[in-house]
């Protein structure tokens, strides 16, 4: 049975020769056929294919470092009216299969008007400093505590070190941090360093009272991450909790606050990705999944491998009948991240990882709840 999952935009990274005065691009788009409105879907898969072109005359228009600076801009003024830069397209294929609508097409893309809008500079934005080809971000934390439990004295370092691994594990040189953390100051931090961009955390610790029937104490960490650019925009965040317990709080609490922002930094994962592209290492890891149920068991598995130390991004390639084909960029062997996998594996889902050869396959078993159970407080 194929789930909903599959509906995911492909992308046919294929350019074809110029004709007329504006060059062609292939692009393939789709989308599911709802309630047996295949007009609709039609529509919605020209809308991806036409999106598709303009992304691939996009990067034939900037610098690599160009796409990778500007990467929220194309997402915001650029994409979004796809349609008015494609002068002409052709219908070189289309159709229904197991409930996607699927549309190949060769559009014309005016890439001079491409150029002269990607020239032009965004209403009420002043222009800012050239950026560093070579990729930087910086990376700050604020941890806060409560009368009843002050912050720890380790707790800033050792949050501070795991955001800057995760960045790190994208191969981004890690810059020096503002001494006050905030999104201003990560921004003018970044801008003066040559950034592309910053990481800012926040953790909040809270005291989650004694464990009942033990000698263990409770924590609890409420966590932030925000994806800054360089002109002081938020471009993604994510946000997580998390409870930790031991035989004193302040310990319980610093467990609770890495735990909380290593989740939180899983939230911005997926724009991390599209912001810093140019990190990711050529090389990398094939992952094959089934016995996929759900398309939140796929989301699981992903969000899994990318945060697996030295992953800088994870790719989609093939989607079968309740299979996945994934490409993890990594300069990791696959029996590493094997071994990843089984010491942090998936919530909420049972998985049996095999390495095979220079691969992986990832057999998903039946769903748990995942849920990490929330210590009584007493």
């Amino acid at each position: 049975m194929r789930r909903a999952w599959m509906a995911m935009a492909v992308l046919v990274a294929c350019v074809a020769p110029a004709a007329a005065q504006e060059p062609s691009f292939e692009a393939l788009g789709q989308a599911p056929v709802v309630a047996g409105d295949r007009v609709r879907a039609r529509e919605r898969a020209l809308d991806e294919a036409m999106k598709q072109a303009v992304e691939q005359a996009v990067g034939t228009v900037l610098e690599p470092d160009a796409l990778v600076a500007r990467s929220s801009e194309l997402r915001l003024r650029i994409f979004p009216k796809a349609r008015s830069y494609v002068a002409n397209y052709r219908v070189l294929d289309e159709g229904e299969q197991s409930g996607l609508f699927q549309m190949r097409i060769s559009a014309q893309v005016a890439t001079s008007r491409l150029q002269r809008d990607l020239a032009a500079q965004p209403s009420g934005q002043t222009p800012l400093p050239r950026l560093s080809a070579k990729l930087r971000a910086v990376v700050c934390v604020e941890v806060r505590g409560t009368s009843e439990l002050p912050v720890p004295a380790d707790a800033p370092a050792a949050t501070l070190k795991s955001l800057r691994e995760v960045v790190a594990a994208r191969n981004i040189e890690v810059i020096p941090s503002p001494e006050a953390c905030s999104v201003d100051a990560a921004a003018n931090a970044a801008r003066t360093g040559a950034a592309q961009g910053a990481l800012v955390g926040t953790v909040e610790l809270l005291p989650a009272g004694p464990i009942r029937g033990t000698n263990r104490v409770a924590a609890e960490a409420r966590a932030k991450v925000q994806l800054v650019e360089a002109d002081g925009r938020v471009s993604g965040d994510g946000e997580a909790t998390r409870f930790a317990y031991d035989l004193t709080v302040e310990r319980a609490a610093q467990s609770a606050a890495r735990e909380s922002l290593a989740e939180a930094a899983r939230g911005v994962s997926g724009a991390m990705g599209q912001k810093w592209t140019q990190a990711a290492p050529t090389s990398g890891v094939t992952v094959r999944v089934s016995n996929l149920s759900q398309y939140g068991d796929y989301q699981a598995v992903v969000r899994a491998l990318a945060s697996l130390p030295g992953v800088a991004a994870v790719e989609p390639r093939k989607f079968l009948r309740a299979e996945a084909e994934l490409l993890v960029r990594t300069a990791s062997p696959a029996a590493q991240l094997a071994s990843g996998l089984n010491r942090v594996p998936p919530q909420g889902i049972r998985i049996t990882v095999r390495p095979t050869g220079d691969g992986l396959n990832i057999d998903v078993g039946p769903s748990g709840d995942g849920s990490v159970p929330i210590p009584e407080r007493g």
